[in-house]
């Protein structure tokens, strides 16, 4: 990917950072540790980070009316926009663009949990099988350039390049608020059905 290195790692006193063997990696690789002062969390940066990450992660499970146990795909999704988005401490330059010295393509992003419709590979199927598989987008694929999407029907996430997406339906529920004493949870069968129904 880069030839870069980590030359500054600021980390927490967490036992996880302070143990022998994470000590000897870092002298050996010439990595510089700072710690930050303990019981001060407006130094613990990562600490922030991971409050807005989870808090983004939250907004999007809830504004799609997706399961929680999506929580993971959904902060991995935050994180992967994170890097691609511009920020005013880099110059208005994006971490994925710092790190690899490229502009990062982004015309691949699509609305999260948009309803995606999946080639079933003619292998995987018989020939009176449905052609496609319904699910919605939970993410991007580190390895290559495809998206992770959700089938309710089987439980499972798969990774596609040639998914279509119903984004305008994606964004309209986005748009949606609910009434006054309404809830916007939705039971789980709920959910899975009306991913699977239309």
């Amino acid at each position: 990917m880069t030839r870069k290195k980590i030359k500054v790692l600021r980390l927490d006193n967490g036992g996880e950072y302070t143990d022998k063997d994470f000590t000897d990696f870092c002298a050996k690789e010439g990595i510089k540790r700072e710690w930050t002062t303990p019981y001060n969390p407006e130094q613990n940066v990562v600490e922030q980070k991971n409050r807005t990450i989870v808090g983004a992660a939250k907004a999007m499970l809830y504004d799609q009316d997706l399961p929680r146990f999506l929580w993971a795909e959904a902060c991995n999704t935050t994180i992967y926009i994170h890097n691609r988005t511009p920020h005013r401490a880099l110059g208005k330059r994006t971490p994925e663009g710092v790190f690899t010295g490229k502009k990062p393509e982004i015309s691949h992003l699509r609305i999260f949990g948009s309803v995606a419709y999946c080639h079933i590979l003619d292998e995987k199927r018989s020939e009176l099988d449905q052609t496609t598989k319904k699910g919605c987008l939970v993410g991007y694929s580190e390895t290559s350039k495809a998206y992770k999407i959700y089938i309710p029907s089987s439980r499972k996430i798969v990774i596609r390049q040639d998914a279509k997406f119903m984004e305008d339906r994606a964004f309209r529920k986005s748009r949606e608020m609910p009434t006054k004493g309404q809830s916007k949870e939705v039971p789980l069968v709920q959910q899975q059905q009306g991913l699977q129904g239309g």
